[in-house]
C-alpha cells in the first residue's frame, strides 16, 4: 500500500506509480473488451466489464492503484438538456437543446446516487476483487463547463472565455450547480469504497492568471474542501498550468499532479508540503531504454525532495503505446526507487 503511505506523507519503501489513461487503448486486452460493446458509454455503465477494465493495469503492469474506468463526461449524461456522445476519432460532441445563453437552467441538479448508481457499483466491484488502493475522480468544474459551452474539445477556448466575460453572472451560477454536482458525485464514490479521488482540470491551462483566480478558482477550492473534510485525499491535476503555481499552491488538496512542462523539482519547490505527482512526458517512452532510465531517475531523484512523491506521466498513456515498455518502466520506477532510497538514507 505504498501509494497510500504516499499520499499521508509517510516514508515508503519505493516510489509509489500508476497511470492516467492505464486502462486504455493502448493494451490489446482493454481493446478486446472495448469491441464487444457498441460504444464507450455503453462500456462505462457496464459494471461487469468496468470492473474487468479498471483491475487490467493492476494485473498486467503491476502498478500500485487503479482507477475508476470511467469518464469526465458521465456527470453530464444524465442532464436532459444535453445530449452527449464520444465519436471515434473525433472525441467529446455535446449538442445542447437549449439556447447556451441559459447556461444555468442547462446545467440542472438532478439525483446522483440514483443516476450514476453504476459507477458506485464498478467502485463496489472492484473492492471486492482487489485490495489494491482504487482512485475515484470527476473532471474539475471548469473543464467539465467548458465541454458544454464548446461543443466538446478546442484549441482554445475562446466561446467558453467569450462566455465568461458576456454572461458572467449565469457562468457563475452554472458553475456553481455543477461544482454541486460534483460534490454529489464524490460522494457516491466516497461511499462506495475508493481511497482517493483525483480532480482533472485538464483545460484550467488555458486561462490567464486573473480570469483563473476570478471565475474557478474558488469552485474547485470549494470542491477539493468538500473531499478533504470527508477523509479523503484529493489529487488535484492540471495541464499547462506552470504560471498558475502561486494560485494552484493555495488548494487544499493533499497532492498536486503536474504535467512535463516543467521540471520536477519546480513543482516541488513551489508546492511545499504537498504529495507531488508526475511528471514525465507521454511521449518519452518512446525513448531508447538508456535515454528514458535517466529521465526517470531524474524525476525520482527530484521527488526525494518532495514531502512525498507518486510517480506518474504528465498527461494519459498514448494509445500507440507499447505495454511491455509500459512494464518495464513500473519496474524501473520500483527497483530504481528504492535503490535511491537506500543509498540516501545510509548517507543520512
Amino acid at each position: 500500500m505504498e501509494l497510500l503511505k504516499a499520499l499521508k506523507g509517510e516514508k515508503t519503501e519505493y516510489t509509489p506509480v500508476w497511470f492516467m489513461r492505464q486502462a486504455g487503448r493502448f493494451l490489446p486486452e482493454y481493446r478486446e473488451i472495448r469491441a464487444s460493446v457498441k460504444d464507450f458509454f455503453e462500456l462505462c455503465q457496464n459494471v461487469e466489464l468496468s470492473v474487468k477494465v479498471t483491475l487490467l493495469p493492476v494485473n498486467i503492469l503491476k502498478v500500485d492503484a487503479a482507477i475508476l474506468f470511467s469518464d469526465l463526461l458521465v456527470p453530464l449524461l444524465p442532464m436532459r438538456n444535453l445530449t452527449v456522445n464520444l465519436v471515434e476519432n473525433i472525441g467529446p460532441v455535446i449538442n445542447c437543446k437549449k439556447d447556451i445563453v441559459y447556461l444555468d437552467d442547462v446545467i440542472e441538479h438532478y439525483h446522483v446516487k440514483e443516476e450514476l448508481s453504476f459507477v458506485a457499483d464498478i467502485i463496489k466491484g472492484v473492492k471486492e476483487e482487489s485490495e489494491v488502493p482504487l482512485i475515484g475522480f470527476c473532471g474539475a468544474p471548469f473543464t467539465l463547463i467548458s465541454y458544454v459551452i464548446e461543443g466538446g474539445g478546442s484549441r482554445n477556448y475562446h466561446k467558453t472565455k467569450k462566455f465568461m466575460y458576456l454572461y458572467k453572472d449565469t457562468f457563475r451560477r452554472a458553475i456553481f450547480k455543477l461544482t454541486g454536482i460534483l460534490k454529489e458525485f464524490f460522494l457516491l464514490q466516497k461511499e462506495a469504497g475508493i481511497d482517493a479521488f483525483q480532480i482533472f482540470d485538464s483545460w484550467a491551462g488555458t486561462l490567464s492568471p486573473d480570469d483563473y483566480q476570478e471565475f474557478i478558482f474558488n469552485p474547485t477550492k470549494d470542491l477539493i474542501l468538500s473531499i478533504e473534510n470527508a477523509g479523503i485525499p484529493a489529487i488535484y491535476f492540471s495541464t499547462g498550468t506552470c504560471g498558475l503555481f502561486p494560485i494552484i499552491s493555495e488548494y487544499p488538496s493533499t497532492a498536486v499532479s503536474v504535467d512535463w512542462r516543467q521540471p520536477l523539482s519546480y513543482a516541488v519547490e513551489k508546492f511545499k508540503g504537498k504529495v507531488i505527482q508526475g511528471n514525465l512526458e507521454p511521449s518519452a517512452v518512446f525513448l531508447d531504454r538508456e535515454t528514458l532510465s535517466n529521465r526517470v531517475r531524474s524525476i525520482i531523484l527530484d521527488g526525494l525532495n518532495a514531502k512525498s512523491h507518486i510517480f506518474n506521466l504528465g498527461h494519459g498513456i498514448l494509445p500507440d503505446t507499447d505495454p511491455d515498455t509500459v512494464k518495464w518502466l513500473v519496474d524501473f520506477v520500483h527497483g530504481e526507487s528504492r535503490r535511491l532510497k537506500e543509498r540516501f538514507t545510509q548517507k543520512a
